[in-house]
């Protein structure tokens, strides 16, 4: 299939659960656990990701942003089994909003 985008960009907005903040134990886990997906699935061609720096009510607590090169290899990255294990990590601490962009 031909597929008419360069770039497939997917955005991903956390906010920590109440009494949860970005010094907290698991929080951070579960940052250096995002950081290492790049070195385990192959289908990631960049990813950034880090804790909110705008102290303001309406902002999100963590933010990522990951690119991969369609949306087949972005679907095959939402399986892989080292993503599951991060969301399992987060999904405890954090709700989260997400977003893809074909570019």
């Amino acid at each position: 299939a031909c597929e008419l985008f360069d770039m497939i960009t997917h955005v991903v907005l956390m906010r920590l659960r109440p009494g949860l903040d970005a010094n907290s134990a698991v929080a951070q886990d579960a940052h250096r656990a995002m950081l290492a997906l790049p070195g385990k699935i192959a289908q990631i061609r960049d990813l950034q990701c880090g804790f909110n720096l705008t102290p303001d009510v309406r902002a999100w607590d963590y933010v990522l942003i990951a690119h991969f090169d369609s949306e087949t290899q972005m679907l095959e990255y939402f399986e892989h089994p080292a993503h599951l294990a991060v969301v399992a990590q987060w999904e405890p601490i954090a709700e989260l909003a997400f977003g893809d962009l074909a570019h």
